[in-house]
């Protein structure tokens, strides 16, 4: 436990039975049985179970990120975002990291090196979002998509995208928790 946090003082539930309920394209759901702290049954819950994801904060030497454009089909509306994306089973973060930033907006960089990973929602799911940090990134070729995807790049400068995250431009929250994490650590 972190030395400045109280560790919790209840114990933790745990699941005695997981069935597939469900597989589709890019999750499955699972079923478990559980049982409380105290080895009590409780009801059976349902969670996705998913790949862990990657994301890209990509500099420029100008100083600007490198965004992409892309609809996204939950909101069924146009979201800004930075590059990333799934890692493919057999492949680590960071090579997920730089093989999502080529794909996604054709930028390769001078280097990359993880800022933070993150849950993106413990109540359902177990995968884990990881974010990088990319210097030097500048374009390497032709954007690659996947058959569900299109996206188009935008370049912002640094000093603007405060802005862009206090006026709900960028409002993935993946990614406006990179954003948010890259830029107090800059700050410092």
């Amino acid at each position: 436990m972190h030395p400045r946090v109280k560790g919790p003082t209840i114990a933790p539930w745990s699941r005695v039975r997981t069935e597939l309920v469900a597989e589709y394209r890019v999750f499955g759901v699972e079923r478990h049985a559980i049982v409380d702290g105290a080895g009590q049954p409780r009801m059976n819950v349902n969670t996705f179970r998913m790949n862990d994801w990657c994301n890209v904060i990509a500099i420029t030497p100008e100083d600007q990120l490198v965004l992409v454009w892309q609809y996204r089909f939950g909101t069924g509306a146009m979201s800004l975002e930075v590059p990333g994306g799934v890692i493919d089973p057999g492949e680590t973060p960071l090579e997920a990291a730089v093989r999502e930033l080529r794909e996604e907006s054709g930028y390769e960089a001078a280097s990359i090196e993880p800022l933070t990973s993150v849950l993106p929602n413990p109540a359902m799911q177990g995968n884990v979002c990881h974010a990088f940090v990319a210097h030097g990134a500048v374009p390497s070729g032709a954007q690659q998509f996947d058959e569900l995807e299109e996206l188009e790049v935008v370049l912002v400068d640094l000093a603007d995208v405060p802005a862009l995250l206090d006026e709900g431009v960028i409002r993935h929250a993946l990614v406006v928790s990179a954003l948010e994490t890259f830029l107090r650590r800059r700050r410092r």
